[in-house]
Order: C-alpha cells, then structure tokens, then sequence
C-alpha cells in the first residue's frame, strides 16, 4: 500500500541512475566494531549524588562490578525483597534510580579518521553518557537504541573511560505500560542486547528506509548519508541482493545511483527494480528481500567507503469495509497478547533465536499474529517474525488514565512512536501501530487522532490504530474493539457461558455492522486454569514465583495438595472446551477481522492469571497439544450451527456444517463430510455434502446436517466431526444423547429426602439409606453456581465466577448411567446452573466429593455438589443439584438422578468415609 512519501531530510538529489545485471566490484565495507559487553565497574546512586546541578560529574571511582549485557536484578543488586505477594511474581532484588556504569576500553589507533558511534541497544530508560569525564548527551526511550555520536570525545591508540547513567525512575508517568509494570517486564535497570562501539567513515549511509511497490515491480529507498566532514563530496550507492526465505530464491538486479551534497546530512532517494516476478511476503510465503547498499565516495582528497543491508517484503496491506486485504486476499488475524513475560531474566531476549521459538510455538498453536501489549520488542523479534511469516501490532508504551493532563508524557509518547517507526519500519511483520491499551483521559480522542493522523503522513507502510479497548476513533484504519466476548469484564454469572446453556447459532454481527472498518476483538479466551506446581523448578531467575508457591501452601494447608494435579488437569481440559468456543464464534462470524488472545501462555501478574495452554517458558501444558488445538485454530477451520449439544432420542439432530477458509487460496472442488460416531469409535451415521469450491472468508456454507437419534436407547456420549474428505481439515463436538422416558428405577427402602432432619438423622442412625436431593433455597452456602471457569482472577475482578469446573471420576458407579468425563463439558451447563454448591471447609481433610467443583487457587476451598458418607449405621448419597423441579425440560438433569438411583439401589453403594450428623446439619439453614 504506497501512498505520497513526505520528505523530512534536509536535501533530497535524485540523480541519474544505471542498472545492469552484471556484476560489479565494490569497496569493502569499512564498518568495524568494538563489543563492550563483559565485566563493568558499577555503583547505585539512590540519591543523585554522581550529578550536581550544574551537571558536573561529582562521582567517586566505582567500586562495585556488574557484567553487561545484563541487569541490576541479575547482578543481585539493589535491595533484596524480603516480602511475598500472590499478586505476581516477585524480584529477588529491586531497585528504581540512578546507577552508573563504567568501562575502559582502547580504542584502535585506525579509528582516528572515523566517525564512532557508542551503540546501547535498549537501556531502561534514561541514560547520560560520559567519554573521558566529557558528556556525549541524554537519550531517554524504551523502545528504540541508545545511540551517541562520541567521535570527538575519544582518544584512538589509548584507553578510554566510557561513563554511563541509567536512570529507570519514573521519568514519566506510564507505570501500568508492560514496557515498565512489576505486573511483568518489570522496571530493570541496566542495558541489554548489543553493546558496541561502531566505526565508520566520515561519509557513510547513516540509514536506509525500503517503501516496496508491488505493482510498479520496485522499491524506493530514502537513504541518509551522514556528511561530517561538511565539504563537498560526491560518490555512488551501489544495490545488489537477493529474495530469500522463499520457494524461489532469486537476484535483484544491481544497479547504483550517483550522489553529491556539501550538507551533513545528504538524502538519496532512488527507485531499485526488484525483478521478475516480484514475490509477496504473508504468513504462506514469508520472502523476503535482502538488498545490499555500497558508498563509494570522495572529497576534500579523501577517500569514502560504506556498506549496508536493509530487508523487507513486498506486501499490500489494505482494508475493504471491515475486512483486511492482505495482498488482495481476505485476511484474518488469530493473534496471541505478548505482555513481555520473561521471568528468567525480567526483560526481553535481543536474540532472533529464542523469538523463532517462541513464533513457531504461536504458529504450531494455529496463530499468525502477536500484540505487543503497551511495549515494543528488540529488533531480533522484528527478524524473527519476518523469516516465519508472523504478524505483530507493536505499541507505545501507554496505558494512562490521565490523558490530557500531562502534555510531558504526550511529548514523549509522540516522540517515542516516531523513533519505533523509523527503527523497524522496514521490517514486513510490523503490520499494525497502535498507540497503546484502554486509554482514557479529557483529550484521549483529540491526542490519539493526533497520533494516528501523524503515523500515517510519517510511514504508510502499516495499519495504524488509536487504543486497543477503547476509545474508538475515525482516523482508525481498523479497531481493537472491546466487547465482542462472552465474558466482559466483571459480568460475572450474567456472562453468555452462565446464563444459558451453549448454542453455536450465535456470533458477532451486531458488533461488526456497528463499525465501518475491520475489527479485531480485544484480549480474548481470558478463562483460567489451575496453577500447575510442577512449574515452579523452571524459575532459575530475577523473577521468584512465590505468588505459586503461596497458592501450593494453601492448597497443603486444607489437605487438598494431593488433588492439585488433578485440579489442573480437569480445569485445563475445561479451559480449552472454552476456548475453542470462543474462537470459532469469532470465526463464524461474517466480516470479522479477527482475535487477540490474552493469551496463549500465562500472565504472572495482575492477581496472578494462569490463562495459558502453553506456560510462562512456551513449554506446553500436559492436558493439550498443539495439534489438538489447531483442529479449530488454524487457517482453515470446520464450524457448526447448532442449537446446543444435549438432545433425547425422541428428537433429529440438526446442525449447518461451515467452514473458515483464511488460506492463501479457495479451495477447489472439494467435499465436506461429517460423521457421529460413538466413544469407542462406532459410527452411528454419517454422510456428505455437495462438491464446492470454496473461498477465501468465513464462513462458508457446506450443508445441513439431520440426524434422527432414535436408535440411541440409553445415554451416550458421541463426537461429530465434519472435515474436508482427503485433506486433513477437520474439528469435532461432543454430543450427549439421553433416553426421553427412562425406566422406572425402585430404590427400595432408600429415604429420598430434600434437607437435613430429624427423620433423616434417624434413618441414617437405625443403618438406613438416604438420597438427600436438596432444596437449593435451603443450602447453606456462599459458593456461587458458576458454570464457567475464571476469567483473568477474582483477585483483580472481585467477583465470580470463582470456581473451574467440574472434578470427578466417570468410573464412579454414581455415574454408570450418566456419560461424563472426569472434567466439566458443555452438557453438565443445566446442572452447574441449577446447583447450590455445598462448601465442605467443616469436614474432615481427607474427605473428598464425588463430584467436586474445583476451587479458585486464591481459595481453595472443599466445594461439592455431589458426595456420599456413612452416617451412624447408615448410609447417604447427597446431591447439591436440584434434581426435582421441571425434569420434563431437564433430560441432563433426569438422566443424572436416574444414575444415583440406580447406584443407591445397588450394591456398589457403599460408602466409607464417615461424617457426624453434626456436619450435615451446618450444610443447611436453620
């Protein structure tokens, strides 16, 4: 997408420029480095006294040593956290303010004709620079290298003393942005990455900025060449290079293009031919195209030699009403939130090979998209991303509430997204700027269409948006768009997983008909799992995972430890059942841009959120697989309309069978099909659909689905599953079927009984047996009846649901006649919804419910809804379900109390955990 390029440098010369195919000698780069990484002299400076107010370096010799690249957190300084919190993870050690850093290095002799850079590539995030006890400057950002021009302060051939002040104190105040917040990255101190000195002739290509045009075959190249020398010169910029990380590779033609200027700072802008064909980079066909940029030039009797490579890819990105054209094809983003979760070392990894694992963990998992949360990434996630074809919408680090009141930190923030840009603006992952998450204030929308107004005549290589959440703004290209999620934010037990049971008729389209751009649903799929404890050896660094090891003391406190693996296995599985959900309602629905997930590994932060299917490290979690969830998160993906998934055999199934198709093309007459089949794998019936083709969108009809289940006389759980016949392309759903009449069952002289009396007691104490269903009014309880899992945490929400689903055993003999697994699914909605769960906290440690609601790791409470005990002589079965009112509606219901029927009636009923009559009593109201 090429629109006017707006010229900001001080001279612009368009010469005459020759291409040929032959090849051509050039100069050797005369670049050098010198790496300043390894062992420094260090000192904190809490109370400023290293600077006056003059600005006079008053500092004593540093006594202490850190090692750089590194952290104050890594090198144990600062002051030791003595306190836990459940809140987040905890810093072994802390500090905010001033620390100095010192190194003395030589400089080679060879470098007295050179024009030498120090090179910081991301301090946090303020530093001053001192050379041989002389300021070289201030820069302040957290998203973009520290660089200093330094030539005049050094002494080549002799050692030189190189000073610098890393200031990470509230210089403004943008504390909640990930890019600082304790929640996560964490406010380091220090400097990472690269960490060099950087040799270069006194003419040299300063910067090179690639605006790709696919349709002319060419790019144009603004190249800034720094003149220090200020006298005339004149010379050539030779291009040559390759396309790369394609099926195809192929040469770019060379050419060259003549220049000359007296200014400082010379512009060239030329217009490179790419050859034929000119490949297009996406998430299918990630090429990207290397040039290599040669100076050759002279003046004043001297000699000047440059060399540089810039890399980027040839796309189109474009929106059409309210979806996204990629390269004219109908896109879609399945995108994860990055909130810079890095626990070993407290800040991001600089190396392109831990963000290809990382990308290719997201890409196995069915994504094409992450969203830097309110922070920018070093350069190696920019190469990654490009090399695998991955998406990312960078951010400002903004996440205010105040906007409006503080024109300080609008500067910076402008100044900041400016510097983002003209740093990795060239790379093709960088699709989408956004200012920053929820932001709010008196002038948000007057600041954020200043932003977005700006970027756009600075750089129209990418999709620009205000604010992820709100506020929504006209100058948007697309929207982050709040909302459009079955659980907003604090809905509690009014969210859609809670007041209804599951029907997949439903989808988004009144949310995208409201909007006139593309619209990506913000932070997604927010629903919890249990804390696995078995993480808590992976953390070997800055960041302590006591907030785990508090919620392990809990849980061994209320004798429940033994249970946690458990715990986090069901919940887990139950998780995922409420993903896939999600995701495909928003894959069904027409004219959707797409998802942001928050997200696929865990948050350590904010009340502690354990929302991932992989953990904190990328390592996948026991209960799924990435095959298993690209089955419905992926490019092309199987749908189902239905108006839910538990039916009696008096009734047809009927469903209409779709499909998502977000690939690089239409799919040619192809035949869907479906099939339901039973648990062990018989197939109950099956059949097609007609041959189609079928674009690219979502979603796309294939046919109707009816199934008369009739044949099916007694409960049975069974799995449809529709896909494309010979291609892989396939999702399933589980379905229970229950018998509209069931036998009559005589439970004998087994009391049924709706509370705790005195009838009950003297059953229970003559040797007899009670099935206590109770009356939900009379519970005495402050567990709410939340069928979903938490979302994010009841820490930071306040509210339920507080609970995680289900725990039993299927191979209960409760639970013969009543088709489950040992974790909650769509089917027990109506019992969940229709409960009053008992809390148990009274009984004894090692009593454990048949039916047990997992407990929120905050709380871990003992809460059933179904168990069973001995009385005195007796035995009894009691159930927190109602299972008496409007059964006729109820088949789920019926065909559980048919089960406990038939279970108390038989011999298998026995019981052998013990309970005094006392303990019941508390389980009711007076």
């Amino acid at each position: 997408m090429m629109r006017s390029i707006p010229v900001y440098w001080i001279t612009t010369l368009l010469l005459g420029i020759v291409f040929t195919t032959q090849a051509q000698q050039h100069t050797p780069f005369s670049r050098k480095t010198l790496g300043l990484e390894g062992v420094w002299k260090f000192k904190l400076d809490p109370f400023e006294t290293g600077v006056n107010s003059n600005g006079v370096q008053l500092l004593p010799s540093l006594a202490e040593t850190i090692t750089l690249p590194g952290s104050t957190d890594q090198a144990g300084k600062g002051y030791k956290t003595e306190g836990m919190t459940s809140l987040r993870l905890t810093r072994a050690f802390e500090y905010k303010g001033i620390a100095w850093y010192e190194k003395e290095i030589e400089v080679p002799e060879q470098w007295s004709d050179k024009e030498v850079e120090l090179f910081l590539e991301r301090a946090h995030w303020q530093t001053d620079v001192w050379v041989n006890d002389r300021p070289a400057g201030k820069r302040e950002s957290l998203s973009v290298p520290h660089r200093y021009i330094v030539t005049s302060l050094l002494k080549p051939g002799k050692k030189n003393k190189i000073r610098i002040r890393v200031n990470n104190d509230k210089i403004y105040d943008i504390e909640y942005a990930h890019a600082i917040s304790a929640e996560t990255q964490t406010n380091w101190n220090g400097i990472i990455g690269k960490i060099e000195l950087r040799a270069s002739d006194k003419v040299h290509i300063a910067d090179v900025q690639a605006y790709p045009d696919a349709s002319k075959g060419m790019v144009k190249l603004q190249v800034r060449i720094r003149n220090t020398t200020r006298k005339a010169v004149e010379g050539r910029l030779g291009f040559s290079g390759t396309v790369e990380h394609t099926a195809k590779p192929q040469q770019v033609p060379e050419g060259g293009i003549r220049f000359s200027g007296a200014d400082s700072l010379i512009t060239v802008t030329a217009e490179v031919p790419l050859g034929a064909p000119v490949q297009l980079w996406d998430e299918f066909n990630p090429a990207l195209y290397r040039l290599q940029l040669t100076l050759n030039a002279s003046g004043n009797a001297q000699q000047y030699n440059d060399g540089t490579e810039v890399t980027f890819g040839v796309r189109d990105l474009a929106t059409q009403g309210t979806r996204f054209l990629f390269n004219g094809k109908p896109a879609f983003i399945r995108g994860t939130v990055n909130s810079s979760e890095f626990p070993l070392t407290g800040y991001p990894p600089a190396d392109k090979e831990e963000w290809i694992r990382i990308f290719t963990i997201c890409k196995n998992y069915g994504l094409n998209a992450m969203r830097f949360h309110t922070w920018c990434p070093p350069e190696a996630a920019f190469e990654a991303a490009d090399e695998l074809g991955f998406y990312l919408q960078v951010e400002n680090p903004d996440w205010r509430f105040t906007i409006g009141k503080d024109s300080a930190v609008n500067g910076f923030l402008r100044r900041e997204g400016e510097a983002i840009l003209n740093a990795y603006g060239n790379h093709p992952s960088f699709i989408m700027f956004c200012e920053g998450n929820e932001l709010v204030g008196p002038a948000v929308k007057e600041f954020l269409t200043a932003q977005v107004t700006h970027w756009k005549q600075l750089d129209p290589r990418r999709l620009y948006t205000g604010s992820a959440a709100y506020p929504l703004i006209d100058a948007n290209d697309y929207h982050v768009l709040y909302g459009a999620r079955p659980h907003r934010w604090k809905e509690g037990l009014k969210s859609r997983f809670n007041v209804k049971a599951l029907d997949t008729r439903y989808d988004y389209s009144d949310y995208v008909v409201r909007n006139k751009v593309p619209m990506i649903t913000h932070e997604i799929g927010q629903w919890c799992v249990y804390p696995n404890f078995k993480e808590i050896p992976k953390y070997t660094g800055v960041l302590k995972p006591y907030n785990y090891e508090l919620f392990r003391e809990l849980l061994r406190e209320r004798n429940m430890l033994d249970q946690a693996e458990d715990f986090m296995m069901a919940s887990g599985k139950f998780q995922v059942i409420q993903k896939k959900e999600e995701v495909e309602s928003y894959l069904r629905t027409p004219g959707l841009g797409g998802y942001h997930m928050l997200q696929l590994n865990d948050f350590p932060g904010q009340g502690t959120a354990p929302v991932g299917v992989v953990d904190i490290f990328w390592d996948p979690k026991p209960y799924t697989t990435a095959e298993a969830f690209r089955r419905f998160q992926n490019t092309r993906v199987p749908l189902l309309r239905t108006d839910g998934f538990t039916w009696t055999n008096a009734q047809t199934f009927t469903a209409m069978a779709q499909f998502a198709n977000f690939d690089s093309a239409a799919l040619k007459d192809v035949t869907g099909e479906w099939s339901l089949c039973y648990q062990d794998g018989t197939v109950y019936a099956s059949g097609s659909f007609a041959p189609a083709d079928i674009p690219v969108g979502s979603p796309f009809t294939l046919g109707e689905i009816a199934i008369p289940l009739d044949k099916i006389e007694t409960a049975a759980q069974l799995k449809l599953t529709v896909g494309i016949r010979g291609m892989g392309y396939n999702n399933d759903w589980n379905l229970w079927v229950y018998p509209q009449k069931q036998p009559q069952v005589d439970p004998g002289k087994v009391l049924i009984a709706d509370s705790w009396n005195e009838r009950v007691a003297t059953v229970l104490e003559k040797g007899g047996s009670v099935l206590l269903l109770a009356d939900t009014a009379k519970v005495n309880t402050d567990a709410a009846p939340g069928f979903s899992g938490i979302s994010w945490n009841t820490v930071w929400s306040g509210m339920p649901p507080n609970l995680l689903g289900i725990l039993c055993d299927p191979k209960h003999p409760a639970l013969q006649f009543f088709p489950t697994a040992f974790h909650s699914d769509w089917q027990w909605w109506d019992l969940v919804a229709h409960s009053r769960p008992m809390v148990l906290e009274h009984f004894p440690f090692g009593f454990k419910p048949l039916v047990q609601m997992i407990p929120d790791w905050n709380n871990p409470r003992k809460v059933s809804l179904l168990f069973e005990a001995r009385v005195g002589k007796g035995k009894l079965l009691v159930s927190a379900i109602d299972l008496k009112n409007q059964l006729d509606q109820r088949p789920v219901a019926r065909q559980l109390l048919y089960s406990l029927k038939k279970y108390i009636s038989s011999d298998a009923f026995a019981p052998t955990e013990e309970l005094a009559p006392a303990l019941l009593q508390q389980l009711f109201k007076k």
